[in-house]
């Protein structure tokens, strides 16, 4: 039986349960997964620099910096091709982003998947091996791996927690787990506002990209 995730359990605490369960031998993981409790100072894929870009007034635009404003942000994810999670603010499955907050080239290189080495100045977290690692947990019932999973689950909460306090957040995404007979059966990517609000901030997303496209034609093909 696996216990249920504790959203007061913080993520530093979760991993020090996963490697206290991988060093007994109570529960072992793959070498791939084991290295993220090898390293000691692993913080669940948190990108600390990339984060401390996006709280920075000075890559904020200067309409939000002079009505002393903040800029609005949503924390997005995706899961790619192969596997690994993206927790992202200029891109996801929503692709929610609020570009006018911020400086032009700031943001478009936050959508860029390769603004700079290795990873997108957008992204602030990559979570390597979380297909594997959910499979783990839900398949072969690794004790182990479901308090790694949970660390990365409490991470995101913590981020978004610290997040709200520097930008206005709109909303996030976070990890619902299902259970059934005491057992994880899955670990989904589920929004922390209601359906009906994230539909607004889609629909008000695609309204304005679209009323960029008319005009850049309009600049560009003359009135007849």
């Amino acid at each position: 039986m696996t216990e249920p995730f504790d959203p007061s359990i913080s993520s530093s605490d979760y991993l020090s349960v996963a490697r206290e369960r991988h060093r007994t031998g109570t529960s072992r993981l793959s070498e791939e997964l084991a290295r993220m409790l090898d390293d000691a100072a692993y913080d669940c894929g948190l990108n600390k620099e990339h984060v401390d870009i996006l709280i920075d007034p000075s890559n904020w635009s200067a309409a939000v910096r002079d009505e002393n404003k903040k800029p609005r942000v949503f924390l997005d994810s995706r899961v790619n091709q192969r596997g690994n999670a993206e927790i992202n603010w200029a891109c996801g499955d929503f692709d929610i982003l609020y570009d006018e907050d911020f400086l032009t080239r700031y943001a478009n290189s936050a959508r860029s998947s390769h603004s700079v080495p290795w990873r997108g100045l957008g992204e602030l977290m990559w979570w390597r091996g979380y297909e594997p690692l959910v499979n783990e947990v839900t398949i072969h019932k690794s004790p182990t791996a479901a308090a790694l999973l949970y660390a990365h689950a409490a991470r995101l909460k913590e981020l978004a927690s610290f997040l709200a306090r520097h930008v206005h957040l709109v909303g996030a995404m976070e990890l619902n787990f299902t259970y059934r007979d005491g057992e994880v059966t899955a670990a989904d990517f589920v929004p922390t506002i209601p359906p009906d609000r994230l539909q607004e901030l889609i629909q008000e997303r695609e309204g304005r990209t679209a009323a960029r496209l008319r005009e850049a034609v309009e600049r560009i093909v003359p009135k007849e």
